[in-house]
């Protein structure tokens, strides 16, 4: 019977990116449909390159005027008839202007906006024709990550050890349901521990990851996470309907030479419509 620790846990991309605009310009065109599923490279937005076409070419004539300037000089300046003053000069300008026209090229790139990661879009919060500019407030799009994607719950410290223990001998399975725990949504393994605590709740963050080959899971969604710790492998078990609760707490009835009689047990937890025997408790195993 598996050992089971369940919770309540909120679904949340490994990785989010938002997507905003380096450059000033109007935006030209928005290439895709908000809400859809785009790849790494995909091209998103592009803002009007014209003006920044116009400045490459400008930068790359200065660059390269500049550039002859300093490699004439160099011929005279070998020869004494120019200090080398003057032609350290004329070569700082030619390597700013080299470094002009480097500037000039990357403002260029970035009025094609691509999706750095694969994923799945949000809303749109410009539409093509306005003017877009690095200090907006708010990003053109955001992607979120959704293959693979991460689940956040926490456990009550009490359970930090076993946790642990189980994990340094294999990885921890974790499955997901819906919120009512009734509908099995993915399973994955438990990837990450929290480095402390926390003392407000007593509790500790965990995370697993699943690879939502289907994109069941969507950030921000609620689901019910069960943690499966380990297996043991010759559990005592009973129908969950057997057992009753006295004045002296669980009990069943057994057969005894043919009569009934009751027997006091003590109960781990409930897997489905079975009850396990809790085998922290010496001398249970008869009672079962």
């Amino acid at each position: 019977m598996p050992v089971v620790m369940q919770s309540v846990g909120q679904v949340a991309s490994q990785h989010m990116v938002q997507i905003r605009p380096q450059v000033s310009g109007m935006l030209k065109q928005v290439l895709f449909k908000e809400g859809e599923f785009v790849s790494k490279g995909q091209r998103l937005f592009q803002i009007e390159p014209a003006p920044f076409e116009a400045a490459l070419a400008s930068a790359k004539a200065a660059s390269d005027n500049a550039r002859g300037n300093a490699d004439r000089l160099e011929t005279i300046a070998k020869k004494g008839y120019v200090t080398q003053q003057d032609y350290r000069n004329v070569r700082a300008m030619a390597d700013q202007a080299q470094a002009a026209y480097e500037q000039a090229r990357i403002n260029l790139s970035y009025t094609d906006l691509r999706a750095p990661i694969a994923g799945r879009t949000g809303s749109v919060t410009v539409k093509s024709g306005n003017i877009v500019s690095p200090g907006d407030a708010l990003q053109l799009i955001t992607i979120n990550e959704m293959r693979p994607i991460l689940v956040q719950f926490n456990i009550p410290q009490q359970f930090l050890g076993r946790v642990r223990q189980y994990q340094a001998q294999r990885a921890i399975h974790v499955s997901v349901a819906d919120d009512k725990g009734t509908s099995a949504l993915d399973e994955g393994v438990l990837v990450f521990m929290d480095n402390a605590v926390n003392p407000n709740t007593g509790t500790i963050a965990l995370k697993a990851q699943l690879p939502n080959a289907h994109e069941q899971l969507w950030p921000g969604q609620y689901v019910t996470v069960n943690l499966q710790i380990t297996v043991e492998a010759k559990a005592v078990v009973v129908p969950q309907t057997s057992i009753r609760t006295g004045q002296n707490g669980n009990f069943v009835y057994v057969v005894e030479q043919g009569q009934a009689a009751t027997r006091d047990v003590k109960v781990d937890r409930q897997m489905g419509n079975l009850a396990v025997r809790d085998l922290r408790v010496g001398g249970a195993s008869r009672c079962f």
